[in-house]
């Protein structure tokens, strides 16, 4: 069994997420998504969850194309379990093509997914900032 695997923390679902797991789904027989918990813990700089984990969870669950969902909290777990998973397939966003990134040194193979779709979370919380900011006007 081909079993695919991607990890982040899938706050905010939109179309460009769907787009990625359907492209995931695609490429292998069994889709796990590792969802981060929180990336501020070990990186401040990142964006907090709008979404608590529960939430994300249960939104992701109700996806087709995902068939499994598996939770850590800090790098070296999500390397533990890239290390112990039996992954055959690894997804990454082609923003990482020729970057270095967590559990590269495991030699799972990559599948680069495109993101040519334009969606971003950070995009989103944006348009939906201003939004509400051109109500306050």
């Amino acid at each position: 069994m081909n079993k695919g695997v991607i990890a982040g923390n899938f706050d905010v679902i939109h179309p460009g997420y769907v787009k990625t797991f359907k492209e995931c789904k695609e490429n292998c027989d069994h889709f796990t998504i590792l969802l981060h918990s929180d990336p501020t813990i070990e990186r401040p700089e990142k964006l907090k969850p709008i979404l608590s984990l529960e939430e994300r969870i249960e939104v992701l669950y109700s996806i087709k194309y995902i068939d499994n969902i598996q939770a850590y909290t800090y790098e070296k777990e999500l390397i533990e379990i890239l290390k112990n998973g039996d992954f055959t397939i690894r997804f990454l966003g082609d923003d990482y093509l020729d970057k270095d990134f967590t559990g590269s040194h495991l030699n799972i193979p990559i599948h680069y997914i495109s993101r040519d779709h334009g969606w971003s979370t950070t995009k989103f919380k944006n348009a939906i900032n201003k939004t509400f900011q051109s109500k306050k006007d």
